[in-house]
């Protein structure tokens, strides 16, 4: 009897307390929601234009080396004696040399050839350039730059070159009046005159992409870049023309006038720019900015000169000839159909100079830049 009010108990504690457990299973409700996420924040505008103006220093021209056309066939002149040789100038080479012989011989200041060491002029070229420069943000800080920089400079020739070219002028002249004045006896008069003409020629123009890599800054921030470009000649070559005449009256009143000619074209060749650079961004307003920036340009760039000579003189019938024989060699001057002078060898695209080399250039740039 005992046992049984024992059992009774437990089935009645069993089935009060299932209910219970389970309700104690029952999550807790969270007293707040979870906060929503935040909307994404606005990258700003991905595009800019800039405008640019740049002044670039540094090497212009590669080095190279100078050629001189081979010296003219030997003649016995119109003595029947005295030797001579044909000659494309008296302003470079073989016929500056012969020049120089006679005149030392006869006791005669020479003329500097204009080919004299360290070899034919060479122009270089530097100076200010504008361009202007497209850009779009890729991700964060990074950004790709596609430019076109046009040079303002002309390839031409520095003061030191111009003294070099204008010493030769000024001796020719020299020159040719006193080897008249030293043969009084068979000129009777004379006139020389010496002009130098030197035109700039062809600019660059630069294409270029570079990417760019912009630090963080709430006003101002610093930029580091690196890229390529190809720079190539445009316009006409760049030239240097020497002319000179001299006319010779003879005691019979033979004239004889006698020009010599000669011209240097200079041209670059296309070239691949390497770019490094750094500099900084100053922002005006949520849409402009102004950027500051110092880049190296280095590429491998080639220089080549063609040489023209085109001696001429005016001709008569029967025309007069002057013999200067009295050193030997001697030079021949003609204004007769039938006797050829001394200066009378043409040259035409005669390959004069040559040079090829790494070039490096700084650019210092200022631009305006427009956001959108």
């Amino acid at each position: 009897m005992h046992l049984r009010f024992v059992f009774i108990g437990l089935l009645f504690v069993m089935a009060i307390g299932t209910p219970i457990a389970a309700a104690a299973q029952t999550p807790l409700k969270q007293p707040f929601p979870p906060p929503p996420p935040k909307p994404p924040q606005p990258a700003g505008p991905r595009w800019e234009v800039s405008f640019h103006g740049a002044l670039v220093g540094g090497g212009g021209t590669p080095d190279g080396t100078s050629h001189t056309p081979f010296p003219g066939q030997t003649f016995v002149m119109a003595d029947g004696a005295t030797p001579s040789r044909f000659v494309s100038s008296w302003y470079f080479g073989d016929g500056a040399a012969l020049l120089n012989q006679v005149l030392q011989l006869r006791g005669i200041g020479s003329l500097h050839p204009l080919d004299r060491p360290p070899g034919w002029p060479v122009p270089s070229q530097s100076g200010a350039q504008v361009g202007a420069r497209i850009a779009r943000r890729l991700s964060g800080g990074v950004w790709f730059e596609g430019a076109v920089d046009v040079g303002l400079a002309p390839l031409g020739f520095d003061d030191a070159t111009r003294d070099r070219i204008e010493a030769t002028r000024a001796d020719f002249e020299e020159a040719f009046t006193a080897l008249a004045a030293s043969a009084a006896s068979i000129i009777t008069a004379s006139t020389v005159t010496s002009t130098a003409n030197l035109a700039a020629g062809e600019r660059r123009l630069l294409v270029s992409g570079v990417v760019q890599y912009r630090g963080r800054g709430r006003v101002i921030r610093p930029i580091l870049l690196g890229g390529l470009g190809v720079s190539s000649p445009v316009g006409s070559p760049a030239t240097l023309t020497l002319t000179g005449t001299y006319r010779f009256t003879t005691p019979a009143q033979a004239v004889i006038e006698e020009t010599d000619m000669m011209q240097l074209r200079y041209e670059t060749s296309n070239s691949l720019v390497w770019i490094f650079g750094a500099g900084m961004m100053h922002d005006l307003s949520r849409s402009s900015a102004y950027r500051v920036e110092l880049r190296l340009h280095a590429s491998s760039t080639k220089l080549s000169a063609h040489l023209d000579a085109a001696p001429s003189r005016v001709t008569a019938s029967p025309g007069g000839v002057l013999v200067l024989n009295a050193t030997s060699p001697g030079i021949q001057f003609s204004s007769s159909t039938a006797i050829v002078p001394t200066l009378s060898l043409a040259r035409t695209e005669f390959d004069a100079f040559s040079g090829e080399g790494r070039v490096f250039r700084l650019m210092l740039s200022a631009s305006y830049v427009r956001r959108f």
